[in-house]
């Protein structure tokens, strides 16, 4: 969208604002607007907030996706989810669904066929880079428990371990939603790419875990190096993310063939019973990494 500039008295220049725009944000002379400044680009934000609702009818054929309707609903940035045509045991789901992903929403109002979700205390957009740090400690805590358990080969942090793959899916799904709401200085795309990078890997320790406990997988020593070198591997790329060090990705990439396609296949070759799939876990997690660097890479590279 092109708009010309018009000169104004003092050397001042302005701008027609779309009408659309300004209707959807319903805007009127003197209102106020912000503008923020972002390398060669100048970005309009309207100061009232928005109050978006959104209507979702539950019938049988989309029941079973209720997580996934209210997770979206979330992210896209509506205040007020309505769903109409629930019942008492879909209620009590989606208040679990609630408690556990959509940060600062609650259930306000219900009845045996009605229920409405709404923002109440939602952290603001600002908390976005405490969210990210959030995300990253998240998996590296996750890391800590999978190793000891797996250096005794005993499993009695289940509890704990599908909590943190809640409150990960929690973090990530608030700065979506922030990055959908609100203009931010960082590359929005960039930051949602990484941010599902981030969901995977929490996810693949996850089912890791998962397959561990369920199967009583008694882990070979020489699976435990690998994890080590997964923590090793995961530092550097924090620390790539938040102090901008592309040196680190560089040395993630060039780990690939080492552990990739090298000590992991290797591993999946030698190994018997169960621990080849436990080592399919890992390489998969290396290459979320490694993949998962080229976001930050991008973003650095406006530095």
């Amino acid at each position: 969208m092109e708009r010309k500039l018009i000169k104004q008295g003092g050397g001042g220049y302005t701008i027609y604002l779309p009408k659309k725009w300004v209707d959807r944000k319903q805007l009127h002379e003197g209102d106020i607007v912000d503008v923020k400044e972002l390398e060669t680009s100048l970005i309009i934000g309207s100061e009232i907030k928005e109050k978006k609702e959104i209507t979702i009818e539950i019938t049988e054929e989309n029941k079973a996706d209720i997580q996934i309707i209210l997770t979206h609903a979330y992210r896209r940035g509506f205040n007020s989810i309505v769903l109409k045509n629930t019942d008492k045991e879909l209620i009590r789901k989606i208040k679990h669904i609630t408690k556990a992903l959509l940060l600062g929403f609650e259930i306000t109002e219900k009845s045996e066929e009605y229920c409405k979700i709404e923002n109440i205390s939602e952290p603001t957009g600002q908390k976005y880079e405490v969210m990210m740090r959030k995300v990253f400690m998240v998996i590296s805590e996750t890391q800590e428990i999978i190793y000891e358990d797996f250096a005794n080969s005993k499993y009695e942090n289940w509890e704990e371990i599908e909590e943190m793959r809640n409150s990960q899916d929690s973090f990530i799904l608030f700065c979506r939603r922030t990055l959908i709401k609100e203009k931010y200085e960082k590359d929005p795309i960039l930051e949602w790419e990484l941010l599902t990078f981030l969901m995977h890997i929490e996810h693949a320790y996850f089912y890791l875990y998962k397959f561990a406990k369920e199967n009583k997988v008694k882990i070979d020593a020489s699976i435990l190096p690998m994890l080590l070198e997964l923590k090793s591997q995961f530092k550097l790329y924090q620390d790539a993310y938040f102090n901008k060090n592309t040196e680190n990705i560089h040395k993630i990439f060039r780990q690939k063939n080492k552990f990739q396609f090298g000590e992991c296949l290797e591993l999946i070759e030698s190994s018997k019973g169960k621990n080849p799939v436990i080592v399919s876990y890992i390489r998969e997690i290396f290459r979320l990494q490694q993949v998962g660097c080229s976001p930050i890479l991008s973003m650095n590279l406006a530095y």
